[in-house]
């Protein structure tokens, strides 16, 4: 019966595409409600401070950061990867592989970033900004990208997958893959930054600004995104407003 599964799912590239993408999701969302619910994982997650980070703590670390784009990201790019399913068939999975690579890059640099923000003091241990002073000022910054050209650009590319154009074999596959999962990096980047302002463990903020990125790619248009580039804007804006008032 399993082996049936399979090979129905082989011989279906879309199906095989959406299978891939929603097993890896699964995979992101398990493993990081299960730092969540495990006290024991989550402190281990805790950056070590000043110089006694570890090895383990830094590859705890990336993994967090890749189970959260496999939970936030991929999903996103379902539209893009099923378009390319109909065009290359199988070799969507080297695809996907592709897009993934650049995000594994992200995350290797978000957790750098994270354990830097620890050293200054700006982000507490437990992965929490430890003041106003950052999240106002990560709001600010990606309510800002939301209206500049590079922003643009990169979201036209993720409405518009160019399946069409892909030739033959499987580096191909992988080279397209890698960049549309340029194209959604520079799309992405910073509404994935606004975590460190939400707290990098807060699911119901890794839920809504994945919904929110995914929306942003199938909707038409620029209205959803300077929307969401003045409410970001106005968040950060009011945060520094407390800050400065306190």
């Amino acid at each position: 019966m399993a082996n049936r599964f399979v090979t129905a799912l082989a011989d279906q590239p879309r199906r095989l595409t959406m299978a891939t993408v929603v097993g890896m999701a699964a995979i992101g969302w398990i493993w990081l409600i299960a730092v969540v619910i495990d006290e024991g994982l989550s402190e281990a997650l805790m950056p070590a401070m000043e110089s006694n980070v570890s090895v383990s703590g830094l590859a705890l670390g990336f993994a967090m950061w890749v189970a959260m784009v496999f939970a936030m990201m991929l999903p996103t790019a379902a539209p893009t990867f099923r378009a390319y399913a109909d065009t290359i068939g199988r070799g969507t999975t080297t695809l996907i592989a592709g897009y993934t690579v650049v995000w594994l890059g992200a995350s290797l640099l978000a957790m750098a970033i994270q354990t830097w923000l620890v050293h200054l003091g700006a982000l507490a241990p437990h992965m929490a900004p430890a003041g106003m002073a950052l999240s106002a000022s990560i709001l600010i910054a990606a309510g800002i990208y939301q209206f500049t050209p590079l922003k643009w650009a990169c979201l036209l590319r993720c409405r518009n997958p160019r399946g069409a154009y892909v030739e033959d074999g499987a580096w191909s596959a992988f080279r397209i893959g890698l960049e549309e999962g340029l194209a959604c990096l520079g799309c992405c980047w910073a509404m994935m930054a606004v975590m460190f302002a939400a707290g990098l463990m807060n699911l119901a903020a890794m839920a809504l600004l994945g919904a929110l990125m995914g929306l942003e790619k199938l909707v038409s248009g620029v209205w959803l995104t300077y929307f969401l580039g003045v409410l970001l804007i106005l968040a950060g804006v009011i945060l520094a407003s407390g800050l400065v008032i306190g």
